[in-house]
């Protein structure tokens, strides 16, 4: 059977738009061999999500947004058609999350999996919904403080340039004073450089002879710093040497010492001495003694010039302890 040109140019027509419409949802990220589960969740306001914004569990992407229709007789609220990986569970509890991907507004649905660990979604079911505030609600929200702190800010400034208002007199008068230090500058400049020039000459010339004179001072102190240390060397010799002549003394003193030479010798080897001064100071104590006892035996008075009985019988008495003895 012979087939038409016009079959074949329709059934190639066919099979193109097959291959246009399979491509176009392939770039858009929808793969229609592939196992999805559907879900839904409903939203406020969307901010600008669109379908084929990406669906995604822990930064994984998982899905995509397959479908947004706007409910009319809810409020308006905005219905969000989720396609998810057919092979991923969600636990009861999962919230779809509406959250910026970036700084320049790109939207997406984050699915955060509940902790608690139950019953699962089945396919069709409509997941609570939250929406993150984003970068724009942040900067909505500090606006505010920043606004008032601007405006206390400019009340400030006004009152300065009202301060500088009234004192704009003195303000001239200053910049006038300024204007006369300037001009008085530019004239005494030049006569100042050349007196620096001719003071900067002046301290070249000198360094250079100090240069030289510490050059020539060089070896005296080198010479005073050798004559230095000779007198110390000297002066600690001499020193030693009258250290070690008194040490010498000092040890023959003491062997005179041990010897029993001289006085000190005599006294510390000899013991008479000892004995002697031990012996008077025993006949002291006993004089001393009798003294306090009998005072009148080494004391004697008399008013008249005569000797009185009791001295006459103070001897006697004296004279029967001397027997007793």
């Amino acid at each position: 059977m012979k087939i038409s040109k016009e079959f074949k140019v329709g059934l190639l027509g066919i099979i193109s738009l097959g291959i246009l419409y399979f491509g176009f949802n392939y770039l858009k990220g929808i793969n229609l061999f592939e196992n999805t589960s559907h879900y839904y969740a409903l939203y406020e306001n969307i901010d600008g999500l669109t379908v084929s914004n990406p669906v995604i569990i822990n930064g994984l992407n998982v899905g995509r947004v397959n479908h947004i229709d706007i409910l009319q007789d809810k409020s308006d609220q905005i219905l969000v058609e989720l396609n998810v990986d057919g092979d991923i569970k969600l636990r009861k509890g999962t919230k779809a999350k509406l959250i910026n991907t970036d700084f320049l507004g790109s939207k997406a649905i984050e699915l955060i999996i509940s902790d608690v660990m139950g019953e699962y979604y089945q396919t069709g079911d409509t997941l609570p919904s939250e929406v993150d505030p984003g970068i724009t609600e942040f900067l909505k929200q500090s606006a505010a403080p920043v606004a008032a702190n601007l405006g206390i800010t400019i009340t400030r400034l006004n009152a300065i340039l009202e301060n500088f208002k009234g004192n704009s007199e003195v303000i001239n008068k200053t910049l006038r004073n300024i204007e006369g230090m300037t001009a008085t500058l530019d004239r005494d400049l030049p006569t100042m450089q050349y007196r620096l020039i001719v003071l900067l000459d002046n301290l070249n010339n000198n360094s250079e002879e100090l240069s030289q004179m510490m050059a020539d001072i060089k070896p005296l102190l080198q010479n005073t710093t050798q004559i230095t240390d000779s007198i110390k060397a000297l002066e600690f010799s001499a020193m030693m040497d009258k250290t070690q002549q008194l040490l010498d003394n000092m040890n023959a003193n003491l062997e005179s010492l041990k010897e029993g030479q001289g006085t000190m010798g005599k006294l510390m080897k000899d013991d008479s001495l000892y004995l002697y001064l031990s012996y008077t100071a025993r006949d002291l104590d006993r004089l001393l003694v009798d003294f306090q006892a009998n005072p009148q035996r080494y004391v004697q008075f008399s008013v008249f010039g005569k000797k009185d009985k009791s001295e006459k019988e103070a001897k006697k008495k004296k004279r029967k302890e001397e027997k007793s003895q």
